[in-house]
């Protein structure tokens, strides 16, 4: 069966290439332009309002931050404390440190602000050095120096002893680039007592290599995680995707494993860990992980500068959201940089203990058996491929008729998929998905304009016009919306 996949970061690729989304990086930054919402045209920097910017990206965060609430922060105060702080004549370095320390606050690892020359990160491991973790430390007394690398130098692999099997991941590679690579290494693995799997020091990665990675070690489909989107004019968190592992590859190793993870491990290290932890052959050890989960997008602000934020809301598959928090591990014990130095690493010693004594066993993770949902996006992808579109547009009602409760129909999956189509010029396939898409998600003017596009490309222009006339009535928050809005003004100007 052919897979359709796309990682949370590249939902964002696939949305700035179909919608000609203009906030790249660009070489002089007084040429971006913005068409609508929060950001307008840039001015020459020496005309820039400092006030105006802090009012900028305190707006930013009023309007798009989902995790205001559950932080327990008031941003109104927030602004109140840190707005007296700017005149008109402030200059540009007490601009950067005043809103460095409003969005410090925040304690969110996905939470960045750049002002060309210094990025600050309101993450708890900003500005902290790694001391309970070495890999030089692991690859020199460990592995004794012997271990082999994937062609990317994401994952490392190799054997502590005869028994225990070592597991780096690095960085998350993406989908398939794991699939070219991972199984080959299962099967070398395969015949370990256990295997220490390594995430220490891992900020993230590609989001789609999370499930692949982890559907090596799955013994059956399993509920992680879920995670909301706003949707339509309230801009309400009403849509939702669920993720899912399930076993993948020739071969699955579901002996006994040990997870190490630390603060460090962070954004879809945390996914990772989030996965893991639904499996009965799986024990987390280490610290919580950093605590930040969502996916995020970056804004350009008036004076040239970037920020960026989350706009999504995760829970794992019994609703409790750990954003802020990070993931626990089963069994806590961090290294003291005393015991690093010393050439001891506690945690991982701990691990392959556990290995040799059998393995930590835990009972069923409770709801990750729930909600076992069919992705109608995906869904009807494979089956357009095997029976064609209609059939497939047929399938898809028939299933959402017939058994609401056992699938889903994911609007974050609905357009990553779509730039996909859109990219390899499959026009009649995007057509009838965004045709669904528009009957369950009427409101939303991203899959408006993502339709009228397709409209426009089978020459079908007063369809795509009726969609644009739609489109403009709309308030543009995100940077594909005003996109979105820009390409409606353009075709409606044309006409």
């Amino acid at each position: 069966m052919k897979k359709w996949t796309l990682s949370r970061a590249a939902l964002m690729i696939a949305l700035l290439i179909s919608l000609s989304i203009c906030y790249c990086r660009a070489a002089n930054y007084s040429e971006v332009r913005y068409n609508s919402g929060l950001s307008v045209g840039l001015l020459q920097k020496d005309s820039i309002n400092p006030v105006e910017v802090f009012d900028q990206v305190w707006q930013i965060f009023n309007t798009n931050y989902p995790y205001f609430e559950h932080r327990g922060i008031d941003w109104s105060a927030l602004y109140k404390v840190y707005r007296s702080k700017l005149t008109p004549e402030s200059t540009d370095d007490e601009l950067f440190s005043t809103l460095c320390a409003m969005l410090g606050n925040l304690n969110d690892g996905h939470v960045n602000l750049n002002n060309r020359n210094t990025e600050f990160n309101s993450g708890v491991t900003n500005g902290l050095k790694m001391e309970d973790f070495s890999w030089k430390l692991v690859r020199d007394k460990y592995l004794k120096g012997s271990y082999k690398s994937t062609p990317d130098s994401l994952i490392y692999y190799g054997w502590i002893d005869n028994d225990v099997a070592y597991l780096r991941i690095r960085r998350f590679p993406s989908y398939e680039v794991v699939n070219s690579y991972l199984d080959p290494i299962i099967q070398e693995l395969m015949k370990a007592k256990g295997i220490i799997v390594e995430v220490r020091g891992n900020s993230g990665g590609t989001g789609s290599g999370v499930e692949a990675i982890v559907s090596r070690f799955a013994d059956q489909q399993r509920l992680y995680e879920k995670v909301y989107w706003r949707m339509g004019p309230k801009r309400d968190f009403s849509n939702l995707t669920y993720h899912f592992i399930k076993p993948r590859g020739p071969s699955q190793f579901t002996a006994p494993v040990v997870l190490l993870q630390n603060k460090f491990s962070e954004s879809s290290s945390e996914g990772f860990a989030l996965a893991m932890r639904v499996l009965p052959n799986v024990t987390s050890v280490g610290e919580l992980t950093g605590g930040c989960f969502a996916s995020y997008y970056a804004e350009r602000l008036l004076n040239g500068w970037s920020v960026t934020l989350p706009y999504s809301y995760a829970v794992d598959q019994n609703d409790f959201c750990w954003e802020g928090i990070g993931v626990p591990p089963n069994l806590r014990l961090i290294n003291t940089k005393e015991d690093i130095a010393a050439g001891n690493d506690k945690v991982l010693e701990l691990g392959v203990n556990l290995i040799k004594a059998g393995g930590h066993v835990w009972k069923e993770a409770q709801g990750s058996l729930k909600d076992l949902r069919i992705s109608l996006v995906y869904q009807f992808l494979e089956s357009s491929d095997k029976i064609g579109v209609p059939a497939a547009v047929a399938e898809f009602k028939k299933l959402k008729k017939n058994n609401p409760e056992g699938v889903y129909f994911s609007f974050q999956e609905l357009m990553a998929n779509t730039g996909i189509l859109f990219s390899k010029n499959k026009i009649d396939v995007a057509t009838a998905l965004l045709e669904l898409g528009l009957k369950s998600f009427p409101d939303d003017m991203t899959t408006m304009s993502f339709l009228a596009q397709a409209y426009v490309s089978q020459k079908q222009p007063e369809k795509a016009k009726e969609l644009y006339s739609k489109v403009i009535k709309y308030k543009a928050y995100f940077p594909w919306e005003r996109s979105a809005l820009s390409k409606a003004e353009a075709f409606l100007n044309n006409k």
